[in-house]
């Protein structure tokens, strides 16, 4: 099982720049595994290629939001 870095108190941007490299291995087709942390909520661990994270959902749903705004916008 790999050892997941614990992103979970850094700060947003740090995040959403983990979350960008994610989304892109997703959009070339690579598997993304995100599983409820046995910390339980709102940990997460989220697996990709070589990336191995605990986050926390409530910014990976913030994040995903914005990117939903931002496509809206220039669509």
């Amino acid at each position: 099982m790999p050892k997941h870095k614990d992103i979970m108190s850094a700060p947003d941007e740090e995040k959403y720049e983990i979350y960008r490299q994610i989304d892109q291995l997703y959009r070339k087709g690579k598997h993304v595994t995100t599983k409820e942390h046995r910390s339980g909520f709102p940990a997460i661990t989220i697996d990709c290629e070589e990336i191995h994270v605990l986050t926390d959902c409530l910014s990976l749903e913030k994040w995903n939001a914005e990117q939903k705004e931002t496509k809206e916008d220039a669509g």
